[in-house]
């Protein structure tokens, strides 16, 4: 069967674990893992081999990303409640479900614009037509300007 990673050597798995107490508190951390706290510093040590799901969650939290996640997700982070992004942004997990009405949104407005730009075209046409007709007549070719009058003198 592959493996998430190879078995880590001592130091990695004392790193892995101060990773996985920083992120979520000692208790919390035992509590996820199912274990006592003996069994956390045996595990620490070497003493006791860490089980395969144990050690994939402790590098879920050490990594701060899931199993599996492709490149394009390098740099992204949990912290907490938060997604953070590689520019540092965070967000919620309301924020995100928010981001599909919000594309809906944006393509409802685009739609809109477009409708509206529309209607202003063919308004500005129509005061074009408009407006040549009502010069057509000072430019009518079958009937010259008249000619300037002179001053008397």
């Amino acid at each position: 069967m592959a493996r998430y990673h190879p078995e880590p050597a001592p130091n990695e798995l004392s790193e892995l674990i101060d990773k996985a107490v920083t992120a979520v508190s000692l208790p919390a951390a035992l509590a996820i893992l199912g274990v006592h706290r003996t069994t956390l510093m045996r595990w620490r040590t070497g003493k006791v081999r860490v089980p395969n799901a144990a050690l994939a969650l402790l590098r879920v939290w050490s990594e701060s990303k899931l199993p599996g996640m492709g490149r394009e997700w390098d740099g992204f982070r949990f912290e907490g409640n938060f997604l953070v992004s590689p520019a540092g942004v965070r967000y919620t997990p309301r924020e995100m479900l928010a981001w599909h009405w919000k594309d809906q949104q944006l393509e409802h407005q685009r739609d809109r614009i477009s409708q509206l730009e529309k209607i202003v075209h063919d308004q500005a046409r129509r005061m074009q037509a408009m407006s040549s007709a009502a010069n057509d007549i000072a430019h009518d070719p079958t009937r010259p300007p008249s000619r300037p009058r002179r001053a008397v003198r």
